[in-house]
């Protein structure tokens, strides 16, 4: 076994351990890697003592949606779903500076509500030590309901939970995905029809370049697209049919960011 395997062997014996000694748990799931992780360690050491609640909230996308569900079935995790309108996100339509607070808000309202029905009073999300807490508004609302972030409180950095993610085999293509919101400048008002359209326009592309990630924000008149650093060359292979195709939506412009996502 090399350093790296038994690292990772490490980090997740270590979080396990961690879980465990909670006894019982509310996992605020998003679908995401970090809380992929969080949760596979809550079904693996309390397979009859945790919940898992998953947010389906208007920001995202139905693609969003399906892999979320199908990520917990494969953990076999019995998840709730906690379906939140915009009324009942108060601010985040608005899409101000405060708006991850806002969600974050009514997102982490619904885990602590639905864990108090089923006897539960520790609630947990998939906050890691990387994540830095003055650029990620939603940790106040974290603290103001007393969610705890078992990653950050080991010390389990990005690095780590890739590592441990891997180590979980899904058999699932999951993606580092952000909220649909993000693709709008702030202070531009959010509806179902703007998050539809996104989802859409980055459906398209991923069928027509064959990227696996992606980003389609809209800025000034026109789309920055963004992908992985690996599969920016899928991009510009495409950048022509993808013009064509953004146009026929409406789409005057595309720019390709060169660098690539950074996490």
């Amino acid at each position: 076994m090399n350093m790296s395997v038994k690292e990772a062997a490490k980090e997740w014996h270590l979080l396990c351990d961690h879980i465990a000694s909670m006894k019982k748990v509310a996992v605020s799931f998003s679908g995401g890697v970090d809380s992929t992780v969080v949760l596979a360690a809550a079904v693996k050491m309390l397979p009859n003592d945790h919940i898992a609640v998953f947010a389906d909230i208007p920001t995202l996308s139905e693609r969003q949606r399906n892999v979320a569900l199908e990520i917990a079935k494969e953990l076999k995790s019995n998840v709730t779903v906690a379906g939140l309108c915009w009324e009942c996100m108060p601010g985040v339509r608005e899409n101000t500076s405060e708006r991850c607070y806002h969600c974050k808000k009514a997102i982490y309202s619904a885990v602590r509500s639905i864990a108090t029905d089923n006897r539960i009073s520790i609630c947990v999300d998939g906050e890691n030590s990387s994540d830095n807490a003055d650029e990620r508004p939603g940790r106040r609302a974290a603290a103001e309901l007393g969610i705890v972030s078992p990653l950050k409180d080991l010390g389990l950095g990005r690095n780590a939970v890739k590592k441990m993610f891997a180590g979980l085999r899904l058999n699932i293509n999951v993606q580092k995905e952000t909220c649909m919101a993000t693709r709008y400048s702030e202070g531009v008002p959010l509806d179902d029809d703007k998050i539809r359209f996104i989802a859409e326009c980055e459906d398209m592309i991923r069928s027509i370049s064959g990227v696996r990630q992606i980003r389609m924000r809209m800025r000034n008149g026109h789309a920055g697209l963004v992908t992985s650093p690996d599969e920016i060359a899928l991009l510009r292979a495409s950048e022509r049919e993808l013009s064509s195709a953004l146009f026929s939506k409406g789409i005057p412009e595309i720019r390709i960011d060169a660098k690539g996502y950074r996490e």
